[in-house]
């Protein structure tokens, strides 16, 4: 296996982590997640689905670089104290991109050995 698919999948597993302990942590509290939460909890999801699409090569690479830029635009809205305005932005990027088909994203894996 290639050492960057290996950096990849290192990288997903720990952001995954630090996603469901944002969201275990809010849990706890008995309240509903902040959209200082969110906006980290989101930012982590869009790139994720951003990088798995990318790796399915199920979406133009248009679209992709579009969701990118939207990406960077929600992380200075959220940096910048425009919360609701980053966590808008980062669920425009979710619906526009839609989910990640998990039989494609299993061929682009393959593709790439």
């Amino acid at each position: 296996m290639p050492t960057s698919m290996v950096t990849n999948s290192s990288t997903n597993i720990l952001l995954g982590l630090v996603t469901l302990t944002l969201t275990t942590i809010s849990g706890l509290a008995g309240s509903q997640p902040s959209l200082q939460q969110r906006c980290a909890t989101l930012d982590i999801q869009t790139l994720i689905l951003i990088e798995d699409h990318g790796t399915a090569a199920d979406v133009l690479p248009e679209r992709l670089a579009k969701a990118g830029l939207m990406k960077m635009e929600a992380q200075l809205a959220c940096t910048d104290g425009r919360h609701a305005e980053g966590v808008a932005l980062y669920d425009e990027i979710i619906r526009a991109l839609g989910p990640i088909d998990s039989n494609k994203a299993l061929t682009g894996l393959t593709q790439i050995k």
